[in-house]
């Protein structure tokens, strides 16, 4: 996610000024550009917990570090500064949904004034939905994380699935980076994520590995994250502390992983390494 900002928000800067190509594709192909940025990064995670099996933990602590330096040395080379970019990110125009931006006592707002990446974000959960529970692909992908051994003995080659699925995932981890330099805080900025990436894997605990769950559990920590920037002027609120009220992400989810982390089910197989066959 934190290599999707610097590079999502380079590749617009570039595509949309340096080539010229505008809107909408400006800003469409920098948000491709982090997704691409994305799965290479991972693809570094991929070889080292699939092919020489270290711990994922361990790779997934390593690899954050770095990509923290990486992200600095990248806005030096992209924008000549080391922690930030030049503000007024090119973005798409925003649009609004026919009817339910209309909704009355403010229902509206929640669907007016949208990136047009949120209904992307939103339609995305169906083909993800049916790849991986009515594909042949889908169906071998989550058989290789429940149990890798017996479906090596049905003649699913796991390594390669299993790099597949974490490049994956780090391509959609670079569309969430890129979308918050680009159409949420239009640039880029040192430490903008601020923590993002662990609420998202605690909405995926929360939904249970299940994808239509867990947009509902997006959602969620959405309306928790948004607390501060729509509700600090209520009454009550406004009497408490901004410090603390800039916490309410991070509280919710604290409190939802230890109300939940009990009762969810994992993949059998997730944070385990493979030992049998890594030949791609």
């Amino acid at each position: 996610m934190i290599i999707g900002t610097v590079t999502g928000s380079a590749g617009t800067f570039y595509f949309t000024t340096e080539l010229g190509w505008g809107l909408p594709w400006g800003p469409v192909m920098g948000i491709l550009v982090g997704m691409v940025c994305g799965a290479l990064f991972a693809s570094i995670h991929a070889l080292a917990t699939v092919t020489f099996k270290v711990d994922q933990i361990v790779s997934g602590v390593v690899i954050n570090l770095v990509a923290v330096g990486l992200a600095r040395f990248l806005s030096t080379i992209f924008f000549g500064q080391a922690t930030q970019s030049d503000s007024g990110q090119p973005h798409l125009n925003p649009i609004d949904i026919p009817g339910l931006s209309s909704l009355p006592l403010g229902l509206g707002k929640a669907f007016s004034g949208l990136s047009p990446m949120v209904i992307v974000a939103f339609l995305l959960v169906f083909p993800v939905t049916y790849s991986l529970y009515k594909t042949r692909w889908g169906l071998r992908l989550r058989s290789c994380g429940e149990n890798p051994e017996a479906a090596r003995a049905l003649g699913v080659r796991v390594a390669p699935l299993r790099y597949q699925a974490v490049m994956l995932s780090g391509a959609l981890a670079g569309f969430a980076g890129a979308f918050l330099a680009v159409e949420v805080n239009l640039s880029w900025d040192e430490g903008q994520t601020q923590g993002l990436g662990f609420i998202a894997l605690a909405a995926l605990i929360l939904s249970n590995w299940n994808p239509k769950r867990l947009m509902v559990a997006a959602m969620i920590f959405g309306f928790a994250q948004a607390i501060p920037y729509r509700l600090a002027d209520a009454p009550i609120i406004r009497l408490i502390p901004p410090e603390f009220i800039r916490m309410t992400p991070y509280l919710v989810t604290i409190v939802v992983l230890a109300g939940f982390v009990g009762k969810v089910r994992p993949p059998a197989a997730a944070g385990r390494a493979y030992e049998g066959g890594t030949r791609i």
